[in-house]
């Protein structure tokens, strides 16, 4: 889930107000809605575009559902994910810098694992 903004508390709740971010496409059909019922994808893409003074310190609620068999299972191995953003904020000259700074603590560079030539 996505929490645009942590400001955005609603009365008796703990946490911000989520936003989806990977939801079905908004007029899909009954046949559509229904055939994508029960599945799941190892890879999800979403984009979104939104103005940055809507946001405050927002975050992604990232969490694995481990499945066997196709239901929830609490005896299934651990594995390691990921998610990976792109942000783009072309008024924003020091985007890159600005991130890195306020979460040096939190985020890793990408470490490229293979080496491909470039060719000009």
């Amino acid at each position: 889930m996505f929490r645009p903004s942590e400001k955005k508390v609603k009365v008796g709740k703990s946490n911000a107000d989520t936003k989806g971010f990977f939801d079905m496409k908004k007029y899909a059909t009954e046949d559509e809605r229904r055939s994508d019922m029960g599945k799941w994808e190892t890879v999800l893409h979403g984009n979104n575009s939104m103005r940055g003074s809507s946001l405050d310190n927002p975050v992604f609620d990232i969490h694995y559902n481990a499945r066997e068999a196709g239901s929830p299972t609490t005896s299934a191995e651990k594995i390691r994910y990921a998610l990976i953003i792109t942000v783009e904020a072309p008024k924003h000259t020091d985007l890159y810098n600005d991130i890195l700074r306020a979460y040096a603590k939190t985020l890793l560079p990408i470490q490229p694992k293979v080496t491909l030539p470039v060719r000009v």
